[in-house]
């Protein structure tokens, strides 16, 4: 990367995978392997983009390191949008996986001076969340246009005061965990 113009200034991770059926213990429908994928590519895709790029020494002094997350990890609003449901178990067990592995880094890579960025995007209209389209109205979903300028203005205000936060980009609130 280096060669190619200078180190890196900005990592925007947006790893993302969601299986098709919701899935439920009481419809005896999990899916274990789709579960393991949804970790692999969704916590597991952001630190190891985000090891190799420290590793490999590609990034600029004071670079932030973006994750596209989901307020989907965030246990406190499980009890609040999947009330007396629950489902959908490897999505929000990636997220959540991807949340702390966000916190971890930002706690180890503070001493470097690189920001660690969580972001939820907001509920966007994309082939993920297609299986949800029948409520992208009543819930709000915008245009990924849309949600792809609120993850680069919440990119720009981040810094080192940020680090390791959980960010709605819908609203610059933290979300909690």
């Amino acid at each position: 990367v280096k060669s190619d113009g200078g180190a890196i200034d900005v990592v925007i991770n947006n790893a993302g995978y969601f299986y098709g059926p919701c899935e439920k213990i009481l419809e005896d429908n999990l899916n274990f392997a789709e579960q393991m994928k949804q970790i692999d590519v969704c916590a597991l895709g952001p630190l190891r983009v985000n090891a190799a790029c420290v590793n490999n020494g590609v990034l600029a002094e004071g670079a932030k390191l973006v994750t596209i997350t989901s307020q989907a990890g965030s246990a406190e609003w499980r009890t609040t949008q999947n009330k007396d449901e629950g489902g959908d178990y490897g999505h929000h067990m990636s997220r959540a996986a991807c949340n702390i592995a966000g916190v971890l880094q930002a706690e180890e890579l503070r001493k470097k001076g690189y920001a660690v960025i969580l972001l939820h995007p907001g509920f966007n209209k994309t082939g993920m969340t297609k299986k949800y389209e029948h409520i992208w109205e009543i819930e709000g979903a915008v245009d990924a246009s849309v949600g792809a300028k609120r993850v680069l203005h919440e990119t720009i205000k981040g810094s080192m005061e940020t680090t390791g936060k959980f960010i709605n980009c819908e609203d610059g609130l933290q979300i909690p965990w």
